[in-house]
C-alpha cells in the first residue's frame, strides 16, 4: 500500500481512538493570530528531556532520568524551568496522552519536542528504539532525520554565501568539475529551491535495488549527470533530492573540506549539537542510532544514508533539533540577510530547505521527511514561537499529521 493511503487510514484510526480524549479545535486560525497562544494555561515549562513514556500514560517515573543515559548534549538554552506535574498544563498533558494513545495503538513511535515562546512543554520518547535490546526511545535518543538534512545543507551554503564563497546566482557549472552544458544556466538558487529542473536520481528504478550500498557523492551525480533536464531553470518547481546532493558538493568545493565536516564544524559544534552527525553506519544500524522499523516492531530493510549524502544523510536528537530551532530564531548561525533568503517562499511555497505556508493565516515553516526506516517534521511558527519537532523509527508513522495535530493541541483554544 501507498504510504499516502495508509497514512490516511493512520489518522482515521487516531481520530477515532482519540475522539473522546481530546477536545482541541484544529487550526483555530483567527485565534491564533489574536495572541491565544501567548496565554498557554500552565504550558511554558519543562520535562526533563531524558523522560520515557510509560505504558499506561501516567506520570510514574517521568521526571527520573534513565539509570544508564549519560549526559551526551550541552545543556538546552538557559532560561527553561524543570517542571512538575502540576506544571505542565492541560495542553502538554493533552499532547502526552494523544502520543501515548498512539504509541499503545501501535502507530506511533519515536521521541517529540513541543516548545513554546522559548520553553519547552514537552520532550519524550515513545515506544523503542531498539525492540530487540530492549532500548527505549528517549528526547536524547538519535534518529536518521531523512530530508530534515536538506535545511542544514542550505544553512551550509548560506554560511558560505554571507562570506563570499559562494554566489546564489551564479552558474552550478562555476564550482563543479564536468559540468555538463544543460547544467550551465541552473544556478545555486536553483538548486536550493527545487527550481533547477534535474531529473530526481531516487526515483530512477535502480535507486531502491541498491540504497543498501555504500555511495560517495561522485557515484550519485553520475547517476543523474547524463539524464538531461525536465524543464528551464526556475520555470518549474520539483522537489528531489539531486539538486541537494549537487549543492553538497558545492560546499565542498568552496569549503575545501567534506560536507560532514563542514557541517559538524559550522553548525553543530557551535550550536551545541554533540549527538548529531552524518550517519556513517554501513551494512546495519550503529548501536548509537534508533532501529528503523516499518511498523510498530517489524524492522526494515536496511538503507545506506551515503546514497543520499546531502539531502538525507544526517541524524539527529529532538533535543539538538530545538537548539537548531533557537539558533534559526536569532543571529547565532545566519545573519537577516541569509535567514530572509532561506524563509522567502518561492514556487510551490518553497525557500531554501524548507516549506513556508499559512494555514489559518499562521506563518508556519516546515519540512517532513520520509526515508526507509524513519518518518520525520518539524514546524515552526515564528510569529508566536512556537515549535513542534517529530523523529520517528516507524516508516508507516505519519509524522506531519500527527505533528500537525500536536501544533493545533498546542495553539488552540
Amino acid at each position: 500500500m501507498h504510504k499516502l493511503a495508509q497514512s490516511t487510514l493512520v489518522i482515521i484510526a487516531a481520530g477515532l481512538l482519540l475522539i473522546l480524549m481530546l477536545s482541541a479545535p484544529l487550526v483555530p486560525g483567527d485565534r491564533l493570530r489574536s495572541g491565544a497562544a501567548t496565554n498557554a494555561d500552565g504550558m511554558l515549562a519543562t520535562i526533563l528531556p531524558s523522560a520515557t513514556s510509560t505504558s499506561d500514560g501516567g506520570w510514574a517515573g517521568l521526571f527520573a532520568p534513565e539509570p544508564s543515559a549519560t549526559p551526551t548534549s550541552t545543556p538546552l538554552p538557559e532560561g527553561l524551568a524543570i517542571a512538575t506535574p502540576e506544571a505542565l498544563g492541560p495542553r502538554g498533558q493533552a499532547i502526552d496522552a494523544y502520543l501515548t494513545s498512539l504509541t499503545d495503538a501501535r502507530l506511533f513511535q519515536g521521541s517529540v519536542l513541543v516548545a513554546l515562546q522559548g520553553r519547552i512543554a514537552l520532550a519524550r520518547g515513545y515506544g523503542m528504539a531498539d525492540a530487540a535490546r530492549g532500548v527505549p526511545n528517549t528526547a536524547q535518543t538519535r534518529f536518521r532525520l531523512a530530508s530534515l538534512t536538506k535545511a542544514f545543507t542550505a544553512a551550509g551554503v548560506l554560511i558560505l554565501h554571507q562570506r563570499g564563497q559562494i554566489d546564489l546566482n551564479a552558474s552550478i557549472c562555476t564550482y563543479l568539475d564536468d559540468c555538463p552544458e544543460l547544467w550551465r544556466g541552473i544556478t545555486v538558487h536553483h538548486l536550493l529551491s527545487h527550481t533547477s529542473g534535474i531529473p530526481n536520481y531516487t526515483d530512477f528504478l535502480d535507486f531502491e535495488p541498491t540504497e543498501m550500498n555504500h555511495a560517495t557523492p561522485d557515484a550519485l551525480i553520475a547517476r543523474f549527470r547524463n539524464a538531461g533536464v525536465s524543464f528551464a531553470p526556475g520555470t518549474a518547481y520539483a522537489y528531489g533530492n539531486s539538486a541537494y546532493v549537487l549543492a553538497g558538493r558545492i560546499i565542498e568545493r568552496a569549503s575545501g573540506r567534506p560536507y560532514a565536516d563542514f557541517i559538524r564544524d559550522e553548525i553543530f559544534v557551535p550550536l551545541g549539537m554533540r549527538s548529531s552527525g552524518y550517519d556513517t553506519s554501513m551494512g546495519g544500524y550503529s548501536p548509537e542510532l534508533a532501529i528503523g522499523y516499518n511498523n510498530f516492531d517489524e524492522p526494515t530493510s536496511f538503507i545506506d544514508v551515503s546514497t543520499l549524502d546531502s539531502a538525507g544523510a544526517l541524524y539527529s536528537t529532538v533535543e539538538d533539533m530545538y537548539r537548531w530551532d533557537r539558533a534559526l530564531a536569532g543571529d547565532q548561525l545566519l545573519g537577516a540577510e541569509q535567514r530572509a533568503r532561506m524563509f522567502t517562499p518561492g514556487l510551490r511555497d518553497y525557500g531554501y530547505g524548507w516549506r513556508i505556508t499559512r494555514p489559518s493565516g499562521l506563518l508556519m515553516i516546515s519540512h517532513p521527511g520520509d526515508m526507509t526506516g524513519a518518518s520525520t517534521y518539524i514546524s515552526r511558527f515564528p510569529e508566536v514561537d512556537a515549535t513542534v519537532i517529530v523523529l520517528s523509527n516507524m516508516y508507516w508513522a505519519d509524522a506531519v499529521g500527527i505533528g500537525d495535530h500536536i501544533a493545533n493541541l498546542l495553539l488552540g483554544n
